[in-house]
């Protein structure tokens, strides 16, 4: 009775209304803008193959936090179905003129999309933001860098700017044993190297883990002068979102001392690695590896079937991409920054 009351509970979650907002049609697709809340929100991202952490709206709300961005949210319809999700963030100021930026959208619901569908959806984003009404508007869409991509952002009137972002995507639905095979030999080897030392690994979802970690991120973020996300905008991250145990904190400990910590977001079916650290010892034991290969294990345990590693930056941070890289996932290049 308890499962059978769980799924009836799951199909009204699916098929709830959306609310009653006119929007912009184009080619058959309705774009309806702020017509959810966050609890529909994440439970139409979690309906996506896979999604970037900068369309959850933790991050949207962290980033209202953090910064003059307002998080705004559009709904594509074709019909009674949602095919497609869109999380801009809006920066407005006195006499009307407005900053707005998409990054890593939008979130396709369903491959069955058309690509006159796909470039309405495209166009409707772009409609909102004229720039004869004192608009400037960026888009760093989630779509692979190529000449389809740059023609159907060409197409509403964009330009491109900034070359693509790099970042790997592992894909968790196969099993750990597959997983593990799939890791490159010599990170392997690293991982075997970190199981043999006297190593503890422990997972929590914030608290002083979680301090020690950020306070470290933050004191080498600033010494090295490398763009990453402040300590202060992560937590605010864990804090915005819906579900408490979303953000982990997997920690390193040689007896009681902690030498390396990571921390993952989960969003949907997807997850980030989002921030690292590691010390001499951390180093010198492969710390990370281990610490990767849990989070991979407990993600997994948990339904999540996609890891986003994050950036991939091969001339500025080589060592830190070939860790990435020998997890043995898909190398992805996004078509980059448009105007």
């Amino acid at each position: 009775m308890a499962a059978a009351a769980k799924a009836q509970k799951a199909e009204e979650k699916k098929d709830r209304p959306l609310k009653d907002r006119r929007g912009e049609e184009r080619d058959g697709i309705v774009a309806l803008w702020d017509a959810v809340d966050q609890r529909r929100w994440d439970e139409l991202v979690a309906r996506a193959d896979r999604s970037a952490l900068e369309q959850s709206s933790a991050y949207g709300m962290a980033m209202s936090r953090a910064s003059a961005y307002t998080p705004v949210t559009a709904v594509f319809m074709r019909g009674p179905e949602p095919v497609a999700l869109a999380l801009v963030l809006e920066w407005r100021f006195p006499g009307g003129f407005r900053i707005a930026k998409l990054t890593r959208g939008p979130v396709f619901l369903t491959d069955d999309v058309s690509e006159t569908e796909r470039a309405a959806i495209f166009g409707l984003i772009k409609q909102r933001y004229p720039v004869a009404k004192l608009n400037l508007f960026f888009m760093t869409p989630e779509l692979a860098a190529g000449t389809e991509s740059d023609a159907l952002l060409r197409g509403i009137g964009m330009r491109p700017m900034v070359t693509g972002y790099s970042t790997v995507w592992l894909d968790l639905r196969p099993e750990l044993e597959a997983l593990r095979a799939g890791l490159h030999m010599k990170w392997r080897n690293q991982l075997k190297l970190a199981e043999a030392e006297p190593i503890r690994v422990r997972s929590g979802f914030g608290g002083a883990p979680m301090e020690w970690l950020l306070t470290r991120h933050d004191q080498h973020r600033k010494r090295r002068k490398f763009r990453a996300p402040a300590g202060a905008f992560v937590a605010a991250i864990a804090d915005s979102s819906r579900d408490k145990r979303a953000t982990q904190v997997f920690t390193a400990y040689v007896g009681s001392e902690p030498i390396a910590a990571i921390l993952t977001v989960r969003h949907g079916n997807s997850a980030t690695y989002y921030v690292g650290w590691t010390g001499v010892e951390g180093r010198e034991k492969q710390a990370h590896n281990l610490l990767l290969w849990s989070a991979i294990t407990k993600l997994k345990g948990m339904g999540v079937e996609w890891l986003d590693l994050g950036g991939v930056d091969g001339l500025h941070m080589p060592g830190v991409s070939r860790f990435k890289l020998g997890v043995g996932g898909e190398l992805v290049t996004l078509a980059g920054t448009y105007l």
